[in-house]
């Protein structure tokens, strides 16, 4: 036996030699061969996936009978010198995972390892295998790229026990997973010598944290490929790209990156010789092969980076730990990238469903040595790229190994539960995968916008979504402007995945490894740390806590199960976490289209929340010598006080906004009593057409919306914001006075007897309406009885009176008279009574008119308006109306305008604004508002908005 202050060896009574290097507190290096030589670097070292120990690890070694006890601060292993076999125990004593026989390896036997498995024990990783289940246990899995259609086979398991195992080698090999012994896990490989590193201790999300500080960080991808990719028909010449891409324009969708398959270039290529643009379909005269002449130029032009299709090489010279030969292997895209190329999309010479082995024609050595080879490519690629424009690209493929997440982000063609393929590789440390859409289903679409990353790949097919039937073409263009909205959100994940392995995408063993329904699911997963997605299904489980469906607005209580019925504008089940904190950008038809020094919050009380935005450049290196800001927002609750604080921005990076102004956009359905900013009493606005003035806010009941802006002090310098919004309840304890003996009901909210207020208008209930007015009236007066709060009472009672009338198609003289408003000035505070008795008298005129007229409103037009409300989706004609009611479209018309004061195409329009109004300020897109409004093209609707409000949908938004 032998030590050292990096390792220790030992030999075993059979023969066999052990090395053990303690690489971290948590993890050991285990290597096994016959010849007792280790100096040579294991296979993941000399590739450089493995990376060495940053500093050594402070460790010692102890004797108990026949075990050699090698004990960090965190672990212990336990090695048998007898029979080499280990076990591995927490700092605690607790074991986490023992071998159940001796490992082997360096023989003609190859090399392999058995260890135990509890009877609760999940194991989870290993890569992307065709239809595979998320949790491993009982299946049998071949770490190979040929012969079962395989496209990641990644030799990472996480075990629910607290530990995982990645297995060193390059070589092929299989993971028996309980299957033939089912309390085993077994791998086994044909050649070479036996090395593993077993990690100790913790949840899922902290082993897989564990594994990227021994592998490195995966590549943060810039920040316009987490938006949307196009690849064009592999049959594309340069005008039909051209066309495509104005298609999007055209229409409105956003879109960032359009991709061609490999048929671009001349001829085929290994790597070594030069390779043109195909002559015929993408011909650029060699005088001047750049500029925004070029079609690469006019794709710039349109906010489109291009990416370009390659072919795997067939050699595998290309190591990822080897910078030898890199630079002369990436010479032949120099030209390609002075031209504006962005992106690489590598390929395989065959679909991966239908490939025997990734070279054809090689040997089995060289097949297998083909696991690395994706890896070593996309260094090439990013390297080089790095090098040339200092920025970074994106690099894609089909295949990978262990340690390609460093260099690329995975994607996949069609699949039969292709979210499978998504979550399993987030689970094997391979965080940006993207599956091809199926675009021609709403599931599809669903899925294919809640991916780390998104794409729409034609290849030899007609997958534009201009294509689609109108249908299928709004879900679309719903999902594609909701997705960019999230990027600033999406882009926060991806430097968490960046960072500590946590995926973007996050099965819920990762999410809610001690819900055990919840760790059974395979179509959920959390988006983030605020969305859970339900795909390919509609029953859905709700974890605990509250949770609110991002498409209706409806609240749910976890844990749950529902039946979930998807509404026609979506494409499946989205939700909401309670508390959930959202940056939003505004509509972008590309990332970096507008500044982003004006951005949407958006936020969903519930429970106490904390939420960092990252932010970088989002294309340059900078990032990784710390050139990136992050946010700071915490949201409480205390006392019926709901407290949003917003931090400084902290850190600097290139083209950051010297100044932001926050849209702060709180969804509620209860109006505050009191909204201060940084201890200032802000006032709410009146139901004006724009958004709320500086140091107003603004409340839309229909909508559940509280809105106000936030901005940065004139000089630019950063501070700490500070909102809260006091409700009824908690203004109630801190009355200067006792409320009147026979005011028994006035422990309800503000709010709450506002909306008992308008049932009682909408109803004609004078008693329920004086009631509710009566016990408001006590609730705000208990604040204070100066001149000034009396005004402000009167003046906001007087505006609810104002929206209840104008709601039901009446102006405010029609229903009061010439003299609408009492001409009263409060004064003193024995004057109250007065102001008082003014309100209640306007509220029994209003009660009376609309009593009045509702004798003499008939059924014709309470059908009529029915059908308007219901379907104001829709284009609304009054002879098709009149047609279903069985009448004379001219008696409808006079009937109409006679009975509710304006014509039917007045009222259809005002309905129709009035619903477009409300879904803007909840959020929703301009587009999807168009349709949602019965508008055909959305430009028109624009046009027809900003004449009947004053501004554009745009403007409103904002």
């Amino acid at each position: 036996m032998c030590s050292n202050f990096a390792s220790i060896t030992l030999q075993t009574a059979s023969g066999s030699f052990i090395c053990v290097v303690p690489v971290a507190p948590h993890t050991f290096h285990i290597r096994v061969n016959r010849t007792g030589q280790f100096a040579e670097p294991s296979p993941l070292t000399r590739l450089g996936v493995a990376l060495p120990p940053a500093c050594p690890v402070n460790w010692h070694k102890e004797q108990d009978g026949d075990n050699l006890c090698v004990l960090t601060g965190e672990a212990e292993l336990r090695l048998n010198r007898q029979t080499g076999s280990v076990l591995l125990q927490d700092a605690s004593g607790h074991v986490l995972t023992r071998q159940t026989r001796p490992s082997y390896g360096g023989g003609d036997e190859g090399f392999g390892a058995q260890f135990a498995l509890a009877d609760d024990e999940r194991i989870y990783g290993l890569g992307d295998q065709y239809d595979a289940p998320l949790m491993k246990r009982g299946c049998t899995l071949s770490m190979s790229l040929h012969g079962n259609r395989v496209h990641a086979p990644v030799p990472l398991l996480l075990s629910s026990g607290g530990w995982a195992l990645l297995v060193d080698t390059d070589a092929e090999h299989t993971f028996d997973v309980g299957r033939t012994s089912p309390d085993e896990v077994t791998f086994h490989g044909k050649r070479g010598e036996l090395a593993y590193y077993l990690i100790a201790g913790g949840s899922l999300t902290e082993l897989l944290g564990k594994y990227i500080q021994l592998t490195g960080p995966s590549a943060m991808l810039p920040i316009w490929a987490y938006g949307l990719s196009f690849i064009c028909n592999q049959q594309a010449t340069a005008r039909d790209m051209i066309e495509d891409a104005l298609k999007f324009r055209r229409e409105g969708i956003p879109c960032d990156m359009i991709g061609l398959e490999p048929t671009w270039m001349e001829g085929s290529f290994d790597y070594d010789t030069p390779v043109r643009w195909h002559p015929e379909k993408f011909y650029i005269p060699q005088w001047m092969p750049e500029g925004a002449h070029t079609f690469m130029g006019a794709l710039s032009t349109m906010g489109f980076k291009l990416s370009l299709g390659l072919y795997l090489p067939k050699s595998t010279g290309y190591e990822a730990g080897s910078e030898a030969d890199w630079p002369s292997a990436y010479n032949f895209l120099k030209p390609f990238v002075a031209q504006g190329v962005q992106g690489f999309k590598l390929c395989t010479d065959v679909p991966v469903q239908e490939q025997v082995r990734l070279s054809a024609d090689s040997g089995e050595e060289d097949a297998e040595a083909g696991l690395t080879v994706a890896a070593s490519i996309s260094k090439v690629i990013q390297t080089g790229y790095a090098l040339q424009t200092g920025k970074r690209p994106i690099v894609y493929t089909p295949v990978g190994y262990t340690g390609v997440h460093k260099y690329a982000a995975m994607w996949s063609g069609g699949r039969n539960q292709p979210h499978l393929s998504m979550l399993s590789l987030g689970l094997s440390g391979i965080p940006n995968m993207g599956v091809d859409m199926n675009l021609h289903k709403p599931g599809g679409i669903h899925f294919g916008f809640f991916q780390p990353w998104s794409k729409v790949n034609s290849w030899a097919y007609w997958r534009h979504p201009l294509l689609l039937d109108s249908d299928l073409l709004a879900v679309f263009k719903t999902y594609a402007k909701l997705r960019y909205r999230l990027l600033p959100y999406i882009y926060t994940a991806a430097s968490v995945a960046c960072r500590t392995g946590l995926p973007i995408a996050r099965a819920m063993a990762l999410a809610y490894p001690d819900d055990a329904e919840a760790v059974m699911l395979q179509n959920e997963y959390m988006f983030g740390d605020e969305f859970l997605v339900a795909v390919f299904t509609d029953e859905v489980y709700l974890p605990s806590g509250e949770w609110i469906d991002y498409w209706t607005g409806e609240t749910f209580a976890g844990p749950s199960r529902l039946s979930y019925r998807t509404p026609p504008h979506a494409g499946g089940p989205l939700f909401v976490r309670a508390g959930a904190i959202v940056p939003m950008w505004p509509d972008m038809e590309h990332a970096g289209q507008r500044p982003t020094d004006r951005m949407e919050l958006h936020l969903y009380p519930g429970s106490d929340r904390t939420y960092s935005l990252y932010e970088d450049d989002g294309e340059t290196l900078g990032y990784l010598q710390g050139e990136s800001a992050v946010t700071d927002i915490v949201c409480t609750h205390e006392r019926g006080v709901y407290r949003i604080d917003i931090g400084p921005r902290t850190g600097w990076f290139r083209s950051m906004p010297e100044r932001r102004q926050w849209d702060v956009v709180i969804h509620t359905r209860d109006k505050p009593a009191i909204v201060k900013v940084n201890g200032d009493v802000w006032r709410e606005a009146a139901g004006g057409r724009k958004a709320p003035a500086p140091a107003h806010w603004s409340f839309y009941r229909r909508a559940g919306l509280l809105r106000l802006s936030l901005e940065e002090t004139a000089d630019g310098s950063q501070r700490h914001t500070r909102v809260e919004l006091i409700d009824s309840a908690e203004r109630d304890v801190r009355r200067s006075e006792p409320l009147p003996a026979d005011s028994g009901k006035t422990n309800k909210t503000s709010s709450e007897l506002e909306k008992e207020l308008e049932i009682g208008l909408e109803t004609g209930d004078e008693a329920k309406t004086l009631s509710a007015l009566r016990r408001w009236w006590e609730v705000r007066m208990a604040a204070g009885r100066s001149p000034e709060l009396l005004r402000e009472h009167l003046l906001y009672m007087n505006g609810l009176y104002v929206r209840s009338i104008e709601r039901k198609g009446r102006t405010l003289g029609e229903v009061l008279g010439e003299e609408p408003l009492p001409q009263y000035e409060p004064g003193a505070d024995d004057e109250a009574a007065q102001a008082y008795d003014s309100l209640a008298e306007m509220a029994k005129r209003i009660v009376a008119y609309d009593n009045g007229q509702r004798g003499k409103t008939n059924e014709i037009i309470r059908r009529t308006t029915d059908i308007i409300r219901q379907e104001l989706d829709l284009e609304l004609s009054l002879q098709a109306v009149a047609d279903r009611l069985h009448l004379n479209s001219s008696y409808l018309s006079r009937r109409f305008k006679k009975e509710v004061g304006l014509s039917f195409s007045d009222y259809v329009l005002e309905k129709k604004m009035e619903l477009a109004k409300e879904l803007l300020l909840a959020g929703s897109t301009v587009g999807a508002t168009a349709e949602r409004t019965g508008f055909k093209e959305t430009s028109y609707f624009i046009r027809v908005f900003r004449k009947y409000w004053g501004v554009t949908p745009g403007e409103m938004k904002r």
